[in-house]
């Protein structure tokens, strides 16, 4: 019965011994051919404007398209500067129609109504004024005589400096107003026009910018693909550059492989590849090498012996041109140079 046991094991020691000897000869022979993992342009989805989350509609694992919606910010405020920007741009467009079609009667008259406003309205702050600097003066002499504080004469000093401050606003006004209505008396000159269609110009930019900004309160997937991850929730406040969500680009799909100095001349730039995986395995998907490492590096932990990864190598970066539909990221595969 011992002898019979010791025979199974030394067969079976000898099969494992010629199955690994099979392995050896094979990756021996087939000296071109590397494994890898498929892997996938990972692209996080950032909005260049902060906000409130609204809206948010997509989950992780979810299939999406170029131009779905990722995600919606408030925008009651952007609306609101779009209106003011438009009413902005309704005033500035009014007056230039105004400018064009020279100064109407009804304009000179509401000009000269505003001409005798201001000037009534300065005459009155100088009455204001002239009876406060006589009190200035009365209280002068009584603070002087010790009849009355400093902090009394200073009050009616701060009221005298007060409303020679509004009279000086008050001229402007008037002068403000006059100049108003000279002009419109003589009519438009060219480079007033010109000035106010330069004005008309800058409110359509502003309605513009203000447009553009809500449409970036709704992002948008760059690419098509799959949500790898969702990291943040509706409700939640971002800033801009945070990242709302990432997406595997599945267009978009490649394999890194590393291969010895000494077989760096099966790899360039340009040249083909063919891509096997296991789950379709009379299939080869061709594809393109991208990029040949130009600096030497041990190989990744990953590789399944010690010896191999104490190997210096060099990174070969392929990108998958067919089965994309087919192969998917996270893929064992092994890869042909040609």
């Amino acid at each position: 019965m011992r002898k019979k046991i010791v025979t199974i094991v030394v067969v079976l020691v000898l099969i494992s011994l010629a199955v690994l000897g099979n392995r050896y000869f094979n990756r021996a022979v087939d000296t071109n051919t590397y494994s890898g993992t498929i892997e996938g342009t990972e692209l996080p989805v950032q909005p260049e404007l902060g906000g409130r989350i609204v809206n948010l509609p997509i989950h992780e694992g979810q299939a999406i398209k170029t131009g779905d919606i990722i995600a919606k910010l408030d925008d009651s405020q952007a609306k609101i500067s779009l209106d003011t920007a438009k009413s902005q741009q309704a005033q500035a467009q009014a007056k230039l129609n105004d400018l064009l079609g020279g100064a109407r009667a009804e304009e000179i008259r509401r000009l000269e109504d505003l001409l005798a406003q201001v000037n009534a309205s300065a005459a009155g702050v100088a009455q204001n004024l002239q009876f406060e600097e006589n009190n200035l003066a009365i209280d002068q002499k009584l603070y002087e005589s010790g009849a009355i504080s400093k902090q009394i004469l200073d009050a009616q000093q701060n009221k005298c400096d007060t409303l020679k401050a509004q009279y000086a606003g008050a001229q402007a006004n008037v002068k403000a107003a006059q100049a108003s209505l000279d002009q419109a008396q003589a009519g438009n000159t060219q480079p007033t026009i010109q000035a106010q269609k330069a004005a008309v110009d800058i409110t359509a930019q502003s309605v513009k910018a203000a447009e553009m900004s809500i449409s970036k309160l709704t992002i948008k997937s760059p690419a098509s693909g799959q949500v790898l991850y969702k990291h943040v929730e509706s409700g939640q406040v971002v800033n801009p550059g945070t990242s709302l969500v990432t997406i595997l680009d599945t267009n978009d799909l490649w394999i890194k492989i590393y291969i010895p100095e000494a077989k760096l001349n099966q790899a360039k730039v340009g040249g083909t590849a063919f891509i096997a995986v296991d789950s379709y395995p009379d299939k080869k998907f061709k594809g393109q090498i991208q990029y040949v490492s130009d600096q030497a590096e041990f190989t990744p932990k990953n590789v399944q012996t010690k010896e191999e990864r104490t190997t210096t190598v060099y990174a070969v970066k392929i990108s998958i041109s067919e089965g994309k539909d087919q192969i998917k990221a996270g893929m064992p595969a092994d890869v042909t140079l040609q």
